[in-house]
């Protein structure tokens, strides 16, 4: 999946002209939590989160100065900026939110800010990829991490003429050499294809389990 099939183009700015105080006003007018900072011609100098903001003002408890809300916003933003293009794919920049525990990437496009891609867009991915929006049913399918097996198991529902909404693949963590398949069936009754999952020889866990 491409970044330009869930960023949000165009994305709210803000000029680094501006106050910290007329950013502030802007996120809460917006309802936003994060805000890249351009030039005059779109490109990018930084971006500002609610937590930067939080960060920079000082506590209740705080005998400080206070913080003057009418300089530039470019006192406080982050400069260092993570950005992707709208071409990127999303699992690539999914890396980028992981290990840099960010909340929000830049979309930049021939230098200029085109979109954002916030953590909630990444969320929201992952429970449409997973397909569990739809009815149906998810079961996970333990298979030896051999070649052809995923064509043993995909057989399986095509014989039962059941849909496969999603499919997700991952190691499993207490055995090196299997793999867990979390398929997503568009059926209310797996009972049939576990039976014949499980006859094939797949460990095969399923709702049920947990409910008896």
């Amino acid at each position: 999946m491409l970044v330009e099939r869930i960023m949000t183009s165009p994305c709210i700015t803000f000029n680094a002209k501006g106050t910290i105080k007329s950013v502030i006003q802007l996120m809460n007018e917006q309802n936003i939590h994060h805000v890249p900072i351009v030039d005059d011609e779109m490109q990018l100098l930084g971006i500002i989160s609610d937590r930067d903001i939080k960060q920079a003002l000082p506590s209740n408890l705080d005998d400080s100065t206070s913080l003057d809300l009418n300089v530039s916003i470019t006192k406080i933003m982050q400069h260092n900026v993570i950005t992707c293009h709208p071409l990127d794919f999303v699992e690539e920049i999914a890396l980028d939110f992981y290990n840099a525990s960010i909340g929000s990437i830049p979309v930049v496009k021939r230098g200029k800010v085109v979109g954002i891609v916030t953590a909630k867009d990444m969320l929201n991915t992952f429970i449409e990829l997973t397909g569990v929006v739809t009815p149906g049913t998810t079961i996970q399918i333990q298979i030896p991490d051999i070649p052809g097996n995923m064509h043993e198991v995909t057989e399986v529902f095509h014989r039962h003429a059941i849909g496969i909404e999603s499919i997700l693949v991952f190691r499993d963590k207490n055995n090196i050499d299997k793999k867990i398949v979390s398929v997503r069936m568009m059926s209310m009754h797996p009972q049939a294809i576990i039976k014949a999952l499980e006859a094939k020889g797949f460990q095969v866990y399923h709702p049920m389990e947990n409910s008896l």
